[in-house]
């Protein structure tokens, strides 16, 4: 699917998935931030008060997390060499164009009329253009395709 010599990729989806260096970072840290959070946990067992119940919920979300990121990149890390599709990767991107060279294509961004005008009306205002200057610029911006 995420072939690029794939000829015909209208109507397929293609996936994206962190790479396996950025797969062993982030378990390391999650493990990092695991260890940090079960110590803290610890810690808190011995005091008292209403503090420890919240302190409590968020250690156990924090814990949760941190297995979450463990269970990811392992996953993640599995998967690479493997021919089955990664459980771990996102679906990211349908492609509509039939040309595979039309996906390395930077988007072309949409001008942002309001800010256009804005500009416009700023310099205005300030005198640097003339009623007519400014009545036929702001026509132009009108005139862009939306």
């Amino acid at each position: 699917m995420n072939n690029p010599d794939d000829i015909n990729l209208k109507g397929k989806r293609i996936t994206v998935r962190p790479s396996p260096t950025s797969s062993i970072i982030t378990l390391i840290m999650s493990i990092i931030f695991l260890i940090f959070g079960l110590v803290l946990m610890g810690s808190n067992m011995g005091e008292a008060g209403e503090a420890r119940g919240m302190m409590s919920f968020f250690l156990i979300i924090w814990v949760g997390a941190c297995l979450g990121g463990v269970i990811y990149s392992l996953i993640n890390l599995s998967s690479f060499g493997k021919s089955k599709p990664n459980p771990a990767a996102m679906e990211v991107l349908e492609v509509e164009k039939e040309n595979p060279e039309c996906i390395e294509e930077p988007a072309k961004e949409k001008p942002d009329f309001a800010a256009k005008l804005r500009e416009l009306e700023a310099l205005k205002k300030e005198g640097l253009l003339t009623e007519e200057e400014y009545q036929r610029k702001r026509q132009e911006i009108l005139d862009e395709k939306w």
